[in-house]
């Protein structure tokens, strides 16, 4: 990643965090634009040149993009308004302005967690991966997918959010779309995101307990994806980014085999 899209991306989040009066509708058509665009290469890499002023943009936005409503052309604009180190870096803008806006129409824990028991839902079912990865499939079919699995479960800002990333996952499987999302969520919250595998159910206390360890570990409070996991027999094992606690009951036996093995 460039050195611009960083600058920009961090613009993005501050703007997203100050901009109010915004709704689902305004992030559901700044999604819109965000396809339209990936869906015509020339378009998007016209509109991050750097040789191109706003005025220039804002004349081929209107040529594409005509019947897009005030408010989702605004948000639009002011990403577009920043500078790209690359085309598809616009792309990743437009997702992330998205992202960080949603958070604040709706509960994060509740958008948190429909995002993330999605891309579980697809991690289970092979057809589901083979149908979202398809090249050949648009996105607006694939778009249709996901708003078929959701629409008894999700509310309207969950299903907007994770329809746009998983049909558009820009070169990630839908999957890990779906967690980077609901980790940009967190982060718009002001939290981070741990995975934490357990044998059993945590009960409050446990839950408590947890939080605690992350916050002295990490230094800030987590979102807590908890997750049933069998095979580790007792303890947790915690995840943060690329950051693994293994206080894993089976990780502690297969360490005492190791050492008895020498």
């Amino acid at each position: 990643m460039g050195a611009q899209t960083r600058e920009s991306l961090e613009a993005v989040a501050q703007h997203a965090s100050s901009t109010k009066g915004h709704s689902v509708a305004h992030v559901a058509g700044l999604f819109q634009a965000g396809r339209a665009l990936a869906a015509h290469p020339s378009l998007l890499a016209a509109l991050a040149d750097h040789g191109h002023d706003a005025s220039q943009r804002s004349t081929l936005l209107d040529g594409a993009l005509g019947s897009l409503d005030k408010a989702s052309r605004e948000l639009l604009d002011h990403v577009v308004g920043l500078g790209w180190s690359a085309p598809a870096d616009l792309l990743k803008g437009i997702e992330e302005y998205g992202i960080r806006l949603s958070a604040g129409l709706t509960d994060t824990d509740v958008l948190v967690s429909h995002l993330l028991q999605l891309s579980r839902t697809i991690r289970g079912h092979a057809e589901l991966q083979l149908a979202l990865s398809d090249k050949r499939a648009s996105a607006e079919s694939k778009r249709s997918i996901v708003t078929a699995l959701g629409a008894k479960s999700m509310d309207k800002v969950a299903l907007e959010v994770a329809a746009h990333v998983a049909s558009q996952p820009r070169g990630r499987r839908s999957s890990d779309a779906l967690i980077d999302a609901a980790r940009l969520v967190c982060a718009e919250d002001g939290r981070g995101l741990a995975e934490v595998s357990v044998a059993t159910e945590l009960s409050a206390a446990q839950l408590k307990t947890v939080q605690q360890t992350v916050v002295k570990r990490f230094g800030t409070e987590c979102y807590l994806d908890v997750v049933i996991a069998p095979e580790i027999i007792g303890g947790a094992r915690i995840q943060v980014g690329d950051v693994v606690i293994d206080g894993s009951v089976d990780t502690q036996l297969n360490a005492m085999r190791l050492q008895l093995a020498g």
